[in-house]
């Protein structure tokens, strides 16, 4: 990014393209500088590209806007010496002028309005083109809006204005706008006619008009390309969150079912595991089933874990190796707890249909949890399992048990997975709560039925 700072840079690039003497704080194009500078807004930034394209391009287009303006300089500078009615020291310092403001141009995209005031010192004041302001005032264009680009419109529209009203009052055959004039063949002089005033005028706004056009035609391409970049790389950056986030998700949905399957597994090893030794004198046969309930609940721990590590893999699907976990397995679930030693009961009225997966899913989970949560902490009571629903009104699970006075098999835990089942009904639009309620342990689930 280039700024334009203070008078100190116009000085800089006059003394480099060869002004001679530069121009001080009592001269024109200083006074010129300053106005264009307050109507400006003081600092400017023109972006300069990099890409190495574009940068061959861009300076090709200066050589050819230099060598332009230059010969338009001399050109002007030629005619007006040859019809005589202008003083040639007055051509000269034109002339100068000229060929500094075309050389000014290899720095319109770094300092354009700095350039702009020295392209508009000599058509103002000297008869010159005005062909380097009209450059100028293209790369101006480009960055300025509103009254600054009017106040740079305005002043090179005088420029041209004036130049082209000095070609206007030369002779015909010196004059840019009537050398096109046939000359006559028997050898007799070119009659001369005073053009209208406003010609110059107008052909200086079509010429202004001109400019601002394609200016505007390429600024407005080179902001519909940097949005596209920019849209492009908010894509990219909402592509990248949503990735990010999908994965979060993933991860608390696997540490949740982590939790649901195989830590509730393991507790159920555990206190089965207890039992075990406890009553193992006592009798044989209940010492057999609860070895059998310990080697079946590891392998469903086994096969949950096996699920889980190949969906984390990308090799393999849960339900290829977890068994069946749906609404209609509750009755299996509460069978095996009441052979482990568990005293629960089920209730059941669901009406005849298909209920949806997921909510099959959480509610096996809250039987689960249920079930591992008396054994943990109410093992001598009845826990009381009541399942209904349809499809209008969704199921309803409770499940109810009487509060203990018999110290927990295990530590309190962090309740994470009651927790968790609030979660994953919450995600399906159904609502899990547990609670105290006077001497009664309560955990409430519904969910809609087609979920």
């Amino acid at each position: 990014m280039a700024l334009v700072n203070d008078v100190g840079d116009v000085l800089r690039v006059s003394r480099k393209i060869g002004l001679s003497p530069p121009f001080g704080r009592c001269s024109c194009a200083w006074w010129i500088y300053r106005l264009i500078r307050v109507v400006g807004g003081g600092r400017y930034a023109c972006s300069v590209i990099t890409t190495r394209g574009t940068a061959v391009r861009r300076r090709v287009w200066t050589t050819a806007a230099v060598a332009f303006s230059i010969f338009c300089s001399i050109m002007t500078a030629s005619i007006a010496g040859s019809s005589g009615n202008v003083p040639p020291v007055l051509v000269g310092i034109g002339f100068v002028l000229g060929a500094a403001g075309g050389i000014s141009l290899v720095w319109r995209h770094q300092r354009p309005w700095a350039v702009l005031a020295i392209t508009l010192v000599g058509p103002l004041l000297f008869p010159t083109d005005a062909t380097a302001a009209l450059i100028a005032l293209f790369a101006v264009a480009r960055i300025a809006r509103g009254s600054r680009l009017a106040a740079a419109s305005a002043a090179v529209y005088v420029a041209c204005g004036i130049s082209l009203t000095y070609d206007a009052f030369r002779d015909r055959e010196f004059s840019v706008l009537t050398i096109g004039t046939a000359v006559p063949k028997d050898g007799t002089e070119l009659e001369q006619y005073d053009l209208a005033l406003w010609i110059p005028w107008l052909i200086a706004a079509v010429m202004v008009a001109v400019v601002l056009a394609l200016s505007l035609l390429v600024r407005t391409r080179t902001e519909l390309v940097e949005a596209v970049h920019v849209r492009d790389l908010a894509t990219e950056q909402t592509d990248a969150m949503r990735d990010e986030m999908i994965r979060t998700e993933e991860r608390t949905r696997i540490a949740r079912d982590m939790h649901d399957t195989i830590a509730a597994s393991l507790s159920r090893i555990s206190l089965f595991a207890g039992g075990l030794q406890v009553s193992a004198s006592d009798n044989p046969e209940k010492v057999v089933n609860t070895a059998a309930m310990i080697r079946t609940t590891a392998h469903e721990a086994l096969d949950e874990l096996k699920g889980i590590v190949g969906v984390l893999r990308g090799s393999g699907d849960r339900r290829e190796h977890g068994g069946h976990q749906g609404i209609d397995a509750i009755g299996d679930l509460v069978n095996g707890a009441r052979a482990a030693g568990i005293h629960c009961r089920l209730e059941s009225e669901l009406l005849p249909g298909d209920v949806g997966m997921l909510a099959g899913h959480v509610c096996y989970r809250v039987v689960q949890e249920a079930l591992t949560n008396v054994q943990k902490y109410a093992s001598d009571q009845m826990l009381v399992i009541t399942v209904n629903g349809s499809p209008h009104d969704g199921i309803r699970i409770l499940a109810r048990n009487k509060l203990s006075d018999l110290p927990p098999m295990t530590s309190i835990g962090s309740r994470s997975g009651l927790r968790g089942l609030a979660e994953q009904a919450r995600e399906i639009g159904g609502k899990v709560e547990a609670g105290a309620l006077g001497e009664d342990f309560l955990v409430s689930c519904w969910v809609p039925w087609f979920a």
